[in-house]
């Protein structure tokens, strides 16, 4: 026991670097050693002869990923890194039954391979065998449900429920396929856009993908530092009331003469988006309320030179939206605002 413990304590790490170091997304590892409790009641329900054996699953380590694809790709990883027991090993991705997404995980009785467990923080421990299993979220999640005795999902049941169950578990299986698909049409749009330059996407839809290549070209162009390239779904809201679809839209009100007005910054790519569309028409901007309510002084600069105190402090009040002047001095009234703005402006501000 003292051993497996040790085991399960080095090999659960162990797998997240390996994941990390082939840049392999997951949700989680989780790692666990049977009980002396647990032991025992299964040697007598499964009659073991040799228990020292037999016993395969003292030591368990669990991955829970995203995809399906992933799920292929940490059974390559396992097999390189890793002695398979192959004939107490079971992939069973290509087993159906009535609870298959519980099921199709793939499930490997391991031990450290020879290079390894020569390794002195593995000393004393070649030989030892532990099970490693290989999930997805959803199968993750029907498993669980299926072993809960609560759910009697595991139970024999009477034909017409089995039939349902046999159904949802099907359905749950086609979504699992689904979500691969998807990532992969993401990734196959992402690398159709980095292939050409940004004035050849004109056409595409505004977008989380999109704004990225777009904002990355004019961010170098003009000299800013963006450091948040993440653009949340209210903010492409915004950009479509504000009347623009496409790349070539937002490229349009981006000119050279309006990006001079907001150079040499450092920004967010939420901030950048807003500061286009106000520098372009502030008005329009603010035909509706905007998503956010607080603007730095500092930030409200290229818009305080372009139209001038009031009608800037205007809008601002017209919406309650407050000024922040510095680190904890907070402006909402008409009047402050205008003096904090003509105070920026004055030539003596440092």
């Amino acid at each position: 026991m003292p051993k497996h413990n040790r085991l399960t304590s080095a090999i659960e790490p162990l797998l997240k670097s390996l994941l990390a170091t082939k840049g392999i997304d997951f949700l989680n590892v989780q790692g666990r050693t049977k009980s002396e409790k647990s032991i025992l009641e299964k040697c007598d329900r499964k009659n073991y002869s040799d228990p020292a054996k037999q016993l395969t699953d003292i030591s368990g380590i669990r991955i829970i990923t995203f995809l399906e694809s992933q799920v292929k790709e940490i059974v390559d990883l396992v097999r390189s890194n890793f002695d398979i027991d192959e004939e107490n090993s079971l992939d069973r991705d290509e087993i159906l039954g009535s609870d298959r997404m519980g099921y199709r995980s793939s499930h490997f009785i391991c031990t450290l391979s020879n290079s390894r467990e020569t390794l002195p923080e593995y000393e004393g421990l070649q030989g030892l065998k532990f099970e490693l299993q290989i999930r997805t979220v959803l199968q993750h999640a029907w498993a669980e449900l299926a072993h809960d005795r609560s759910f009697k999902l595991g139970l024999e049941l009477p034909r017409q429920i089995q039939r349902k169950l046999n159904l949802y578990s099907g359905m749950l299986e086609i979504v699992d396929s689904a979500f691969d698909e998807i990532a992969q049409e993401v990734d196959e749009y992402r690398s159709s856009l980095n292939e050409r330059h940004v004035d050849q996407i004109w056409e595409a839809d505004i977008n989380s993908i999109s704004l990225e290549q777009y904002l990355n070209e004019v961010s170098k162009n003009q000299n800013i530092k963006l450091t948040k390239m993440e653009v949340p779904t209210e903010v492409i809201e915004e950009l479509r009331r504000f009347g623009l679809e496409t790349i070539g839209d937002l490229a349009r009100i981006s000119t050279p003469k309006l990006m001079t007005e907001i150079t040499d910054r450092t920004t967010t790519a939420t901030g950048l988006l807003r500061d286009i569309m106000m520098l372009d028409d502030l008005d329009k901007y603010f035909s509706k309320k905007p998503a956010w309510g607080v603007i730095a002084l500092a930030e409200s600069k290229p818009l305080v030179l372009k139209y001038g105190p009031e009608k800037l402090a205007r809008h601002l009040n017209n919406w309650d939206i407050h000024l922040l002047v510095d680190d904890d001095i907070w402006v909402r009234n008409y009047g402050d605002m205008i003096s904090a703005f003509k105070k920026l402006m004055s030539p003596t501000r440092r």
